[in-house]
C-alpha cells in the first residue's frame, strides 16, 4: 500500500497538488450537499466533473513523469495552467455599469459621439466597470451597444427589476436603448408595472431624453 501511494504521488508535480486540492474540495462540497439546503448541491455538481477531468489528466501526468524531465513537466504544466486560467478569466470578463440612484428607473442610450470606453476603470485582469452616482440616465457610444459583455447593474435595494432593450427611431436614425425599472409590489397598483413597460410609456421617456440632449 505504501509503495502504491508513493507511485501515485511521487514525484510531486503541479498537477499532483491541484488534483489533491480538487478531491478535498469535492469531498467537502459533497458533505455540504448532504447536510445543508438542497441549493448547496450546485457546488458539488460543479466540482465533481472538474475533479474527474483532473483525474484523467493526472493519469497522463503519471505516465509523462517517467518519460519527460521533471523540471520540463512542471514548467509545461505551469504554462498550460496559466493559459487555462487566463482563458477562463477572459471568458468571465464583463463591462459593467453600476448605477447608484434614488430614481426608480434607468435608461441607457447608445447615441453618444464620445469614446465611452475611456471612462471605464479596469477591474481584475480583463473586466472594466463604470460607477454612476446620482444619475439614472446615461449616454454611451454606439460601439458599446454591440457588446455582448455589457452589464447594467441597478441599485442593490431594488427588489424586483424589469429589463427591456430595443431601438428607437429618431430623425431616420435608429438608437439602441436599455431600459430598467424597479417593479412596484404594491397590490393597489396592479397595472402600474405593465404601464411602465409599455411601448408608449418607453417612447415618451426616450423622446423626452433625446430632445433634451
Amino acid at each position: 500500500m505504501k509503495k502504491l501511494l508513493k507511485k501515485l504521488i511521487l514525484p510531486v508535480t503541479l498537477l499532483t497538488v491541484i488534483t489533491l486540492l480538487s478531491i478535498i474540495i469535492t469531498i467537502y462540497f459533497l458533505y455540504v450537499a448532504f447536510t445543508h439546503a438542497p441549493e448547496s448541491a450546485i457546488y458539488a455538481a460543479v466540482s465533481i466533473p472538474i475533479t474527474i477531468v483532473l483525474g484523467l489528466l493526472y493519469t497522463l501526468d503519471r505516465y509523462l513523469v517517467k518519460k519527460v524531465a521533471y523540471y520540463k513537466l512542471n514548467m509545461g504544466e505551469l504554462i498550460i495552467g496559466l493559459l487555462i486560467f487566463l482563458y477562463f478569466a477572459y471568458q468571465d470578463s464583463y463591462m459593467t455599469i453600476n448605477f447608484h440612484t434614488d430614481q426608480d428607473y434607468i435608461l441607457v442610450l447608445f447615441d453618444s459621439k464620445e469614446n465611452s470606453i475611456s471612462r471605464f476603470e479596469k477591474k481584475g485582469l480583463f473586466s472594466k466597470e463604470l460607477n454612476l452616482f446620482h444619475s439614472n440616465i446615461e449616454h454611451l457610444d454606439r460601439s458599446l451597444g454591440l457588446r455582448k459583455d455589457l452589464r447594467i447593474i441597478p441599485p442593490m435595494e431594488w427588489q424586483g427589476v424589469a429589463y427591456q432593450e430595443g431601438y428607437y427611431t429618431s430623425k431616420k436614425d435608429s438608437i439602441k436603448y436599455i431600459y430598467l425599472f424597479k417593479e412596484i409590489r404594491d397590490t393597489t397598483w396592479p397595472k402600474l408595472n405593465s404601464i411602465r413597460a409599455s411601448e408608449v410609456y418607453i417612447d415618451s421617456l426616450l423622446k423626452r431624453e433625446i430632445k433634451s440632449n
